[in-house]
């Protein structure tokens, strides 16, 4: 992250970097604060926006603290802000012991793709949380839609074609799973599809899909942790291969247990 290779550089050189590289646009032009700011609150009081209530003030104030910074500043959102403001750490909080920030920053990107995948994917603006900081920029949905997925119609569209992908993966000679983990994947991606997502959890996983006994602990088993490990590289592996022009991809992204779908242009 910028921060964390700021803090291990020497001071001149993070300068140097800071000074050579353009700030990131904090939106499209034309896009006011008004908009900005009534698209936050439509993201974070969704239902179908699955963010915690802790990355949803992350948002907030990562959103709230680039609109009060002086245009064209370079950094305005810090790890350590985050951390100290949010997740209630100490004023001796630092990135290279302590990854929280950067943890909850990936599961906060996925959440926003998947909320503009579903509801979300008719909202005027898009809010995106480029990889490498934590500076918030805004888009206009059909600009956000050129550089990235594109979004499905309507919603059933989205779970339709999701599950069709999904029969597609289960059922190929050439997906390289397990059947265990086939049912492993069918488990998280129809949960996830049916806004049960307090249901793919590493305990339910290791009980109800590893066949764990009630008293299952995961922090003493690693079993859900391994087994989604080889999941992932086996899809990584399908979508290499046979999969590689399907027009939907299902991902399991590392930190977590829910998948992800993505349209392929």
């Amino acid at each position: 992250m910028q921060d964390t290779l700021s803090e291990q550089r020497p001071a001149s050189v993070a300068a140097k970097t800071r000074q050579q590289k353009a700030p990131i646009p904090r939106s499209d032009e034309g896009i006011s604060q008004e908009e900005m700011l009534a698209e936050l609150n439509r993201v974070i009081s969704s239902p179908d926006f699955p963010a915690t209530l802790r990355n949803r003030r992350f948002l907030s104030f990562a959103v709230e603290r680039t609109l009060e910074a002086p245009a064209g500043a370079q950094l305005r959102v810090r790890a350590h802000d985050v951390a100290t403001q949010i997740f209630g750490r100490s004023d001796d909080f630092s990135t290279i012991i302590d990854p929280i920030v950067r943890i909850e920053a990936g599961k906060l990107r996925r959440d926003l793709e998947t909320y503009y995948l579903k509801s979300g994917r008719l909202n005027p603006l898009r809010i995106q949380l480029p990889r490498g900081g934590y500076d918030p920029v805004f888009r206009r949905q059909q600009a956000a839609e050129e550089g990235g997925p594109q979004a499905p119609t309507t919603l059933g569209s989205l779970a339709a074609d999701a599950r069709a992908e999904l029969d597609r993966i289960v059922q190929s000679t050439d997906f390289p799973a397990t059947d265990r983990n086939r049912k492993f994947l069918t488990y998280v991606v129809e949960n996830e599809l049916a806004g049960r997502p307090e249901q793919i959890t590493p305990i339910l996983l290791g009980q109800r899909v590893l066949l764990r006994d009630e008293n299952f602990d995961p922090n003493k088993d690693p079993i859900v942790r391994i087994e989604a490990g080889k999941l992932r590289r086996d899809l990584e592996t399908y979508y290499l291969k046979s999969g590689r022009r399907n027009p939907l991809r299902i991902s399991i992204p590392k930190g977590g247990y829910r998948p992800a779908f993505a349209y392929i242009a």
